[in-house]
């Protein structure tokens, strides 16, 4: 099969945001940033995991590798995860922060842009820049919340519920 451009992108984007969660839980692979560019850290990424996990270590997705990706983050995500809790007091994210947390609001942003087609798909970025606060602010629009784009505990009450009923759905 021929792919387009366009298309080896997408693939490109998938595979390195779902190394990036693997990376999160499995030390042994090192955390790369999502992107639709096979860089030589991807490359890297790919050889680890495929050394974990026995597979041919080439550094290049094949069928093989790809499906064994795959498989690695569903095993992830369907094991119970432990409540991660928004930090106390009036902490917020907002415009300017970085950080695994900010990373974390990038893709549950994501994964309910799949349902709210007006929200933007972000790429986790752990960079909270203008266009995580855009998505913020129509999560907020969307749950009728202030519109202010900034993270508080409130945004992140409703965001986990957002999620929550999102996966009870599918």
């Amino acid at each position: 099969m021929v792919y387009t451009d366009a298309q080896k992108k997408s693939h490109i984007q998938e595979i390195t945001e779902l190394l990036y969660r693997i990376a999160q839980r499995d030390s042994r692979i090192p955390a790369v940033v999502p992107s639709d560019e096979f860089t030589p850290e991807v490359s890297l990424a790919v050889r680890a995991f495929q050394e974990a996990n026995g597979l041919p270590v080439t550094g290049e997705i094949n069928t093989e590798t790809w499906d064994s990706i795959v498989s690695a983050f569903h095993s992830l995500t369907d094991a119970p995860v432990p409540l991660v809790v928004f930090p106390t007091g009036n902490f917020v994210l907002q415009q300017g922060d970085r950080g695994d947390l900010v990373g974390f609001v990038q893709m549950l942003l994501r994964l309910l842009s799949r349902r709210y087609r007006n929200l933007p798909e972000l790429s986790p970025t752990d960079s909270y820049d203008a266009q995580t606060a855009d998505a913020v602010r129509k999560f907020q629009q969307i749950a009728g919340l202030p519109e202010t784009g900034i993270v508080d505990r409130t945004t992140w009450n409703h965001l986990a519920a957002f999620v929550n009923q999102l996966r009870m759905s599918i």
